[in-house]
């Protein structure tokens, strides 16, 4: 620098020759060039910083998504966990006395005889039961919802799980006792439809009508 200064001062001096005018030249030249890379270094330098800022709001707003799915997992839980105690604690019965203070009996269900459900028969045959109190649907059971890894209460897929017969035999009871509740409402029903799908091993259609059972059960949730 110190022999830059020393030819930034011959340079307010007129050149006495070619030789002279030449190195003031260069000079000029050397001081662009110098200037031009301390610009570049200093647009680096500001690229890096604003780089790492859009990185750190990015980790930010990673972390922040993460820990609203986990929060919003633990809600879906626990609103699920108090649905289901709910509905375990409801007769699904008609009948019950409401009072001022205590209006339970219209979630909790009532002592009557008949039953305060509704049911529905699918396009494909099966009949849904619906209760009026707690809401809660009984469908046909699909096995493919009952693989259950060791000490989860949720089910998992097939391929991550183990299937339980004890579980299924017994959604497939509560099913049957529901449709068979005695119920003074009349029954509604579809337009039967068959399903079917093409087998590439033998060539011909088959029944389809578990996997349309398949794809319709997780609505009833």
């Amino acid at each position: 620098m110190e022999d830059y200064k020393q030819q930034e001062v011959n340079l307010t001096v007129a050149p006495k020759n070619a030789a002279e005018e030449i190195a003031q030249i260069e000079l000029k030249i050397k001081k662009a060039q110098l200037a031009d890379l301390e610009l570049q270094s200093r647009e680096r330098e500001l690229n890096l910083d604003d780089l790492r800022s859009r990185l750190g709001d990015r980790e930010t707003k990673t972390k922040q998504r993460k820990q609203d799915r986990e929060q919003q997992g633990r809600t879906f839980a626990q609103q699920r966990a108090a649905k289901e105690a709910q509905q375990n604690k409801c007769t699904h019965r008609k009948g019950g006395v409401i009072q001022q203070r205590d209006m339970s009996v219209l979630t909790t269900g009532g002592n009557s005889n008949q039953y305060a459900v509704i049911k529905h028969q699918m396009i494909n045959g099966d009949m849904w039961v619906l209760c009026l109190r707690c809401t809660k649907i009984w469908v046909p059971p699909v096995k493919e919802n009952f693989y259950f890894k060791e000490g989860r209460a949720r089910c998992v897929a097939p391929k991550d799980g183990k299937f339980s017969q004890e579980r299924f035999d017994k959604a497939v009871q509560e099913y049957r006792d529901a449709v068979q509740f005695p119920t003074g409402n009349s029954p509604s029903a579809s337009v039967p439809c068959k399903f079917t799908k093409w087998d590439e091993k033998s060539e011909q259609w088959i029944d389809a009508s578990q996997d349309y059972r398949q794809f319709v059960t997780n609505s009833s949730n």
